[in-house]
Parts: structure tokens; sequence; C-alpha cells
């Protein structure tokens, strides 16, 4: 079932991301909790949602632009998170998540490649519509056959990718539980990776300041709350 509902919402957030909509609701820091609540696991999802969102904060559709494919990464890797959380007795938590990441984050990439199938398809369904409204024929039904073929590949990949990860990450944590430390602070590297990605991304110029700005006040914040502990 769990797959069937990852499938589901995967599906649906790539048909928002280009097709249909466009409200930023695939974005990762909205689809992630999303993903995590549907699969029961909503903490899951908020751990990673903030960093897969700074990480492809330049994937963004605009005009001919034909970034990574957010959505389907984000749909794969949280999905696989929750999922081998649960086969592991417990909540996602960051060596599970970096472990999600390193195995499901390739599915952006095919994402993209399929986005330029999915664009041939649909310059192939425009000279349809073309030719029916020159025949005066209903020409609506055309213009929803675009909306399959997206959510069709996101519905089918981002299952594959969670099962993957549901297979790998428990036996990984299970065979080397040593490897817990270094995974936790893999992922909070990949979050520091991820602020550094999304200050990049930015193109105002006041971007850098803001982000060392930001930067600074985290770390005073935290050794404040240390001292204070």
């Amino acid at each position: 079932m769990g797959y069937l509902v990852l499938a589901l919402v995967a599906g649906l957030a790539a048909v928002e991301r280009k097709g249909f909509l466009q409200a930023m609701l695939s974005r990762p820091i909205t689809l992630a909790p999303v993903v995590g609540w549907a699969l029961g696991d909503l903490h899951g999802g908020l751990l990673v949602a903030a960093p897969l969102e700074l990480f492809w904060l330049g994937a963004v559709n605009l005009g001919a632009a034909l970034p990574v494919h957010e959505a389907l990464g984000t749909a794969a890797i949280t999905g696989g998170a929750v999922l081998a959380a649960r086969d592991l007795g417990g909540g996602t938590t960051p060596e599970v998540a970096i472990l999600a990441v390193l195995l499901c984050a390739p599915l952006a990439l095919v994402g993209r490649k399929a986005d330029r199938l999915v664009e041939i398809w649909n310059e192939r369904l425009a000279a349809r519509v073309e030719d029916a409204l020159r025949h005066h024929r209903d020409a609506v039904r055309v213009n929803l056959y675009g909306l399959v073929l997206p959510f069709a590949i996101a519905a089918a990949l981002a299952p594959v990718g969670a099962a993957v990860a549901r297979a790998v990450i428990p036996g990984i944590l299970r065979t080397a539980p040593a490897a817990g430390g270094p995974l936790r602070l893999g992922f909070f590297a990949f979050c520091g990776l991820a602020c550094a990605s999304g200050a990049k991304a930015l193109r105002a110029r006041r971007a850098p300041q803001l982000f060392f700005a930001a930067l600074g006040v985290a770390v005073v914040a935290l050794a404040a709350g240390r001292l204070l502990a």
C-alpha cells in the first residue's frame, strides 16, 4: 500500500510541477512533508524537506529550461527514508536520510532525461490539437493526454527508488552499526552543502552577505544553547 500511495503522490506532483497549476506544491519544501505524512511519518518528511529544497533551489521550470526533476528525487528520497526507517523499527533518522539521498538523488537526473521525452510527446500532441481545431473537433481530451506521461513516469520511478532504498538501508545499518555516527555527520554535512547550493542559486547581490549573516546567527544561537544547557 505504501508504494501505491507514493506512486500517486509522486505522479500528481510531476503533473503539478510543469503540466498543471504550477503552484510550487511540487517543490521539496512542500512535497517531502506531504510524502512523509502520506506514509505515516511527517517528521521524516520535515527532516529532509529543507535541505532538499535548498539543494535543488535552482531547479526551476522557467521557459525552455530543463532542470533536474526535483519532485521525482524528493518523492523517492522521502519515501525510501520513511519505508526503510519503518523496517528498522523507528522513525526517520539523519543516518537513514543521508543514505536515502545517496541512493535516490540520481533519479532527479533520470527525471530530467524523461522530461525531454515528455516534451517530444507533447510536441506531437500539440500538432494533433492544431489538427483537431482546424477540423472543429474537441481538443480537450488531447490536452489531457499530455498529463498522462509525466504522471506515469514519476508514479513508476519514485516507488522503484524507494524500494531500492528500503532494501539497502536496513542492511547497511544492521551490518555496520558503527557507521551510524559518521552517517549522521554526513547528513549534517549534506545540509551544509545544501545551504551553499541554495545561496549560489540566489541571484540577489546581497545573497552572500545574508547567507553568512544567517550562518553566524545560527552558530551563535547553537553556542548559546549549549552554554545554557
